[in-house]
């Protein structure tokens, strides 16, 4: 090979790498709220970490939206001895009709930026209002299937100054709800025609529990308004206005007729995903390989979703370990994740095949019953490379192994006997001192109708009759909590921990998992029995208030 064909080809390869570098610019776009409102003014930004020979033009925006500002600002930063540089287009726009609208690629020299798509929405306003302070209840549809999310928002419109506000409580009648904030409160600038509103919004995901017509009751707000004077410098006085939002109704629809499976699992986006952390082209017959099963779906909590569960296979032990629920919030509402780590363990060489695991839910997108899928496969597994031949599938084959990937389920057992022995060490100091200053402890105070609303908890647990637990439960809290009221088991969960939602979580979840599914009481019966023990403790100690209670067993 000769010196120019060398020096053609180093020249190729500089030009590539040039032009490789150019295409790996990334224009980033960002909006501070979507969907948006007609006729409200609304913020999106272009981002860029170079500056471009030119300035975009945004002209082909002004179909669908008028471009109330256009500013650009550069920043630079040094990290790591290193200058970065940023460039920002900051546009203030406002939709001109209701609509769904793919904001184009816009050019920025020789990059693009990537289409972004905007819903938009009629005014929650009939007219400009007329007052200088606004406080709307807003929600995502007035129509749900029941356990299906629901986004509320609350909206502080403010025209003039406020020194500081408060949001009141979301509250519902009639129907059990599951309500989950949706992250901090956050604040912006909005235009309604041609004036000028600071917005205040908060949000919350709701899950309603049963079919029927839920009202959303109006929810309160105070503002304070600052005074002006130079002598409050603090703006801690002024006048403290109290504002009164609507009611909202939604209706919830049941779940549709013909729709058959275990599950009732309504989402906007669900996927059912496996990983092995081991190559599966090296299996050896005796040595664990661990399976991840991964659930997660768009607009339902963990807690909603099923415990993924595997066929047995001839000749393979399985050992589950405890499944890892997470929730993230976003102003899109809630995804649940839901993942299960199974060790498995093959006794012998051969083929082994994973049979096919399907779960059904309901596309809200597509009002359509769709199935999630993770297809089969085999598995293929060499013999032990030991002198000695491994028996098939023997118990002590397994032992160590079993021993080690049940380690969780051994943590648990010897926690449960140190909480057990704490408690009976408790008992027999309180005896030894109450011997010794000869007075006797006062004896515990029942609450009126305990005994008859714990028996009747115990038998709906024990015969693993949902229907029936939901509302002895709801009576049992109410004696355990008098004279405190409680309404309905949204309040007692918020009262007793993430423990009791998620177990009201799972009993509600149980009554529209449809045939096939049966809700097992037990896990239910003895966190009550756990929570008495420490509401008794408390009584003991003359602590009148019983909220919150937080276990930690």
């Amino acid at each position: 090979m000769n010196m120019t064909l060398i020096k053609s080809l180093l020249v190729l390869v500089l030009l590539l790498l040039a032009g490789l570098q150019q295409v790996m610019a990334v224009v980033e776009v960002t909006i501070d709220r979507n969907p948006v409102q007609v006729n409200e003014s609304f913020q999106l930004v272009f981002s860029l970490d170079q500056s471009p020979d030119d300035d975009p033009d945004f002209s082909m925006l002004q179909q669908h939206f008028m471009i109330l500002g256009n500013s650009r600002s550069n920043s630079i930063s040094i990290v790591n001895g290193e200058y970065q540089r940023s460039v920002k287009w900051t546009l203030q726009l406002m939709a001109k009709q209701v609509g769904e609208y793919m904001i184009p690629a816009i050019r920025f020299d020789k990059d693009r930026s990537k289409p972004f798509q905007i819903k938009v929405l009629p005014s929650s306003l009939a007219s400009v209002p007329h007052d200088q302070l606004v406080l709307e209840l807003l929600v995502d549809k007035a129509e749900v299937y029941v356990q299906s999310q629901v986004i509320v928002t609350l909206r502080l419109l403010s025209a003039s100054s406020i020194s500081a506000y408060n949001f009141g409580d979301i509250s519902t009648d009639d129907l059990d709800v599951v309500i989950e904030p949706l992250g901090d409160e956050r604040d912006y600038r909005t235009r309604i025609a041609d004036k000028s509103y600071l917005v205040l919004e908060k949000q919350f995901a709701l899950f309603p529990q049963q079919s029927g017509r839920l009202r959303i009751a109006p929810v309160m707000a105070e503002v304070r308004i600052p005074s002006g004077s130079t002598f409050d410098p603090f703006r801690s006085g002024g006048k403290i206005r109290r504002l009164r939002s609507q009611q909202v109704f939604i209706d919830v629809e049941p779940i549709p007729p013909g729709v058959a499976g275990s599950y009732w699992l309504p989402a906007t986006r669900l996927e059912l995903r496996e990983e092995w952390q081991s190559d599966l082209d090296g299996l050896v017959a005796g040595e664990p390989i661990t399976r991840s099963l991964t659930l997660v779906a768009d607009g339902l909590t963990a807690a909603q979703l099923p415990e993924l569960t595997m066929q047995q296979v001839d000749g393979i032990k399985q050992y589950p370990d405890q499944p890892g629920l997470q929730n993230t919030r976003s102003d899109k509402g809630v995804t649940g994740k839901r993942e299960q780590k199974v060790a498995l363990i093959p006794g012998a060489e051969g083929i082994y095949r994973m049979p096919e695991i399907s779960l059904p839910w309901w596309n809200l997108e597509t009002g359509k019953l769709e199935t999630a899928t993770i297809p089969a496969r085999e598995l293929s597994v060499a013999a032990a490379t030991t002198a000695v031949a491994q028996p098939p599938v023997t118990e002590p084959a397994v032992t160590e192994a079993a021993g080690q990937v049940s380690s969780t389920n051994n943590f648990w057992l010897w926690l449960s006997l140190l909480l057990a022995c704490g408690w009976i060490a408790s008992g027999i100091y309180w005896w030894f001192k109450s011997q010794r200053s000869g007075v006797q402890p006062a004896p515990a105070v029942e609450h009126p109708g305990l005994r008859e609303a714990r028996r009747q908890l115990r038998q709906a647990c024990d015969a693993n009759d949902g229907a029936t637990a939901r509302h002895a439960l709801l009576d049992w809290g109410r004696a355990l909590l008098a004279p405190r009221e409680i309404n309905n088991l949204q309040q007692l969960g918020s009262s007793l921990g993430d423990d009791m939602t998620l177990q009201i979580e799972r009993l509600n979840q149980s009554l529209y998992a449809g045939a096939g599914v049966t809700w097992q009481g037990d896990d239910l019966w003895l966190l009550c029995q756990q929570l008495e023990k420490i509401a008794q403790s408390e009584r003991n100690r003359d602590v009148a208030q019983l909220s919150p209670l937080n276990p930690t067993y």
